[in-house]
């Protein structure tokens, strides 16, 4: 009688102690989770030297810059 009061109080130890565990790991990933969201939300700008601001029309910055008759095909000799 005493091994089973014995073996009843370890089980019940044994799942409390894997009920912490699993809490433990559920707080973990929420605080991964709410902190990955956190980072997502912030607008972060950086700037290491000169800033381009390109004020043009959609339409005026999709235009080729190199002319159709320049850069399509490149001769290539081997030496």
């Amino acid at each position: 009688m005493i091994i089973l009061k014995f073996l009843f109080f370890l089980f019940i130890f044994g799942v409390v102690a894997i009920a912490i565990f699993l809490l433990s790991v559920w707080q973990q990933v929420k605080s991964g989770y709410r902190h990955f969201r956190e980072q997502g939300s912030q607008q972060q700008t950086h700037v290491d030297g000169n800033v381009v601001i390109d004020r043009r029309s959609p339409e005026d910055a999709s235009k080729k810059i190199i002319p159709k008759d320049e850069g399509e095909y490149v001769e290539y000799t081997e030496e």
